[in-house]
């Protein structure tokens, strides 16, 4: 008799527990999927690793596209912003006689307040035009070139102009200072002047036009003995921020 090898006889058990135990069933085809999953993954993995660097490259073109835009974006709002003041400016009463500038530099000294423009002469600005923005007066040009200008600001130590109380017409000179506020000077001890009082242009000699906005008295020091007061005076312009502005001609009274 031949005798019966035990794989095959191991065989054939194997074969008959599959197909009458369903579990049994489950279990072997487990088993034997972990390996071709396994080897799918691999196949999979070498099939991408050589787009590795491609990614990394559009990643990086995207990245400097996004910057791009983000670029444009402040660059558009900017303008937008600048188109806004612009106009905002050109619908001041004035305004039909002005010409609107940018401001291009400013003085870094602490003695000298002044700013540089835009426009110049061949624009039609000329020496002691006046500058104002939607606040209030800025100053005045005192040196004029064929596409720039120089501003000296109301702050400047130089800095002189007629003025008078709008609430009670009293008349004064405000004189420019160093720590950025102006000083409402040759004003009498007993003068109605008061706190929060606003001081505007007398119109009074000067190329600065009646009525124009200076500032605001913050506080007021009275000196009895020489028969005088004098007022600290906060710009209406906000001077230290200043971007677009509104060039005016100088009166002529």
């Amino acid at each position: 008799m031949r005798e019966v090898r035990p794989s095959l006889i191991l065989s054939l058990l194997v074969a008959i527990a599959l197909a009458v135990h369903p579990p049994v069933r489950a279990a072997f085809a487990t088993v034997l999927t972990l390996p071709l999953t396994g080897i799918k993954f691999v196949a999979r993995l070498l099939v991408a690793l050589p787009r590795v660097p491609s990614l990394a490259a559009e990643n990086a073109s995207l990245r400097d596209r996004l910057r791009q835009c983000q670029l444009e974006l402040a660059q558009a709002r900017e303008l937008a912003r600048h188109h806004r003041e612009a106009d905002t400016l050109l619908h001041l009463p004035a305004a039909r006689e002005g010409l609107v500038a940018a401001v291009m530099g400013r003085s870094t000294m602490p003695t000298q307040h002044t700013v540089l423009l835009n426009r110049g002469a061949r624009h039609g600005l000329s020496l002691d035009s006046v500058i104002v923005d939607e606040a209030g007066v800025i100053g005045r040009v005192i040196e004029v070139q064929p596409a720039t200008c120089l501003v000296m600001l109301l702050t400047d130590p130089d800095s002189r102009v007629a003025a008078l109380v709008e609430r009670s017409r009293e008349t004064g000179l405000l004189v420019g200072q160093e720590s950025g506020r102006c000083a409402f000077t040759y004003v009498a001890a007993d003068a109605d002047l008061q706190e929060g009082d606003r001081i505007v242009t007398a119109g009074l000699g000067g190329p600065f036009p009646k009525g124009l906005l200076l500032g605001t008295v913050e506080h007021i020091e009275r000196d009895v003995l020489s028969g005088s007061a004098t007022a600290s005076v906060i710009p209406a312009a906000r001077l230290s921020r200043l971007e677009e502005v509104l060039c005016l001609p100088p009166s002529t009274h």
